[in-house]
């Protein structure tokens, strides 16, 4: 049985870089995903590094019209976030029960890279940037990087979104309640250019070219038991074309 053989709260972003220097450090958020990490038996023993007392949980607007995410805001901090557009409040809603919501962060949802998180999805459709820290300081790296290559043993300290454009989301799922086997979030930018993120096609969400001419076709989903890869990328299709018809009409 895997078990947590130290746990260190950090009072400064610099000591909690160096704790996660340790064999076996990993870093607290909200503690919904590492917890889940452990109950699978997917760790082993580990440190813990909480970063609850390094005050990364604060939302704020600049004057561009971003909105900075501490990435401990909570899910329901997001969600209840006035600034931020609706479609965005929404998904981060969608992205948790209410029960969970509270504790998990917006930090943890990068970092778990989820393929299925429609939130992550409505991140890329907003064009959003990571603050990463790491031994060599700190540095904003794109969403779709960040999904690419993972973090490493640097911490998430903010994630940066657009709140301009229109917004457009459509999914299948097996009940109104299940996780979309497949999504698709897309966000018309002021000058007209169509951003549009995909999940349950590939190992996290994606960006899918808007001037593809067939932009599902070279997708390789897995197949599971909710559908067959031939399944994912024709309802990747048929998603695609109904964001851009959405936005196109709004």
């Amino acid at each position: 049985m895997p078990r947590v053989s130290a746990y260190h709260r950090p009072s400064s972003l610099e000591e909690a870089l160096a704790l996660l220097e340790r064999d076996g450090a990993h870093v607290l958020g909200g503690g919904s995903d590492l917890v889940g990490r452990l109950n699978t038996g997917e760790l082993g023993d580990i440190e813990v590094v909480d970063l609850q007392s390094l005050g990364l949980s604060s939302i704020v607007s600049d004057a561009a019209g971003r909105v900075r995410l501490g990435a401990m805001a909570s899910l329901q901090a997001v969600a209840d976030t006035e600034s931020l557009p609706g479609a965005l409040r929404d998904l981060a809603r969608a992205e948790e029960p209410s029960t969970l919501r509270g504790r998990a962060t917006i930090g943890g949802v990068v970092a778990g890279r989820d393929p299925e998180s429609v939130l992550l999805a409505g991140l890329l459709a907003a064009d959003a940037s990571v603050v990463l820290a790491d031994a060599s300081g700190e540095r904003t790296v794109a969403l779709a990087t960040v999904l690419a290559e993972g973090v490493g043993r640097g911490v998430i300290t903010a994630v940066v979104v657009a709140t301009d454009g229109t917004w457009a989301t459509s999914a299948t799922r097996r009940t109104p309640a299940d996780v979309p086997i497949v999504a698709v979030v897309g966000r018309r930018r002021p000058d007209r250019s169509v951003a549009r993120a995909v999940t349950g096609v590939a190992a996290t969400p994606i960006v899918v070219d808007a001037e593809a001419a067939d932009p599902a076709s070279w997708l390789e989903p897995s197949a599971d038991f909710r559908g067959s890869a031939d399944y994912r990328r024709h309802l990747a299709a048929v998603h695609l074309a109904r964001v851009l018809d959405a936005l196109a009409s709004n």
